[in-house]
């Protein structure tokens, strides 16, 4: 879905399968200004042939109680095959962290900010050395400033390949972008931005904190999805 600016006429983009079902108010990158963006209506539904409510199938008095019975032990069953397993701990591994930053003392600050028990470090200067340590070390968090690379719109260059991965990689790839014109924590910018994560460079000393607790609120909105699926948490 593409949408327009009243104020400057710049073109926002948003991903058709992440919008909300209710219209919601973002800010626009250039001016800053607030614009309302009405979802198109989504239709629901149907199985084919049928046009109108489905009429409840008559149940015989006698076969309820064996039938909910038979419900219930359906449900339980389920809900055992969708609990999510536990690791093992000893295949536990560090969460590996991509640097594209343009500002080598934001990201000194961020090395510092990050204990490297539990986080791999891996930096860029330019967006292709970029995307081939994505590839060779399969790094699943990016850290992105939009001016990254500027030379070559290296930002615009990530976000287009972040934007290509399929679902399911997406999914298991974290996106922080570090900007001053942003809010820590803002989850309407993260979302016009096409990110998991915003953060103001002078919160960047307290980034692993931040970070975690985004991820959370990632896990728990996933959650049932995970479950559904039998996949880990982030």
């Amino acid at each position: 879905m593409i949408a327009s600016c009243p104020q400057c006429a710049m073109s926002l983009t948003f991903d058709d399968t992440r919008l909300p079902t209710e219209p919601f108010n973002v800010l626009c990158p250039r001016c800053r200004q607030s614009v309302t963006i009405m979802p198109p209506p989504k239709e629901e539904p149907r199985l084919p042939g049928i046009t109108g409510p489905l009429d409840p199938l008559p149940v015989a008095e006698a076969d309820q109680p064996d039938s909910l019975r038979a419900l219930a032990d359906l449900l339980l069953a389920g809900l055992k095959q969708s609990q999510p397993q536990v690791p093992d701990a000893k295949k536990w591994q560090r969460r590996r962290v991509l640097l594209c930053l343009d500002d080598p003392y934001m990201r000194e600050s961020l090395r510092a900010a990050i204990e490297p028990s539990r986080y791999e470090i891996f930096s860029a200067d330019f967006a292709p050395e970029a995307i081939e340590i994505l590839h060779e070390s399969r790094a699943e968090v990016i850290v992105l400033s939009p001016t990254f690379d500027a030379d070559h719109q290296g930002g615009a260059a990530m976000m287009q390949y972040v934007n290509s991965l399929t679902p399911q990689i997406r999914r298991r790839t974290y996106v922080v972008l570090v900007s001053p014109q942003l809010r820590t924590l803002d989850t309407y910018l993260a979302f016009a931005n096409g990110v998991n994560l915003t953060v103001h460079p002078e919160d960047v000393s307290s980034f692993q904190s931040i970070f975690e607790r985004s991820v959370r609120d990632f896990n728990e909105l996933y959650r049932p999805l995970n479950q559904a699926s039998s996949l880990a948490p982030f």
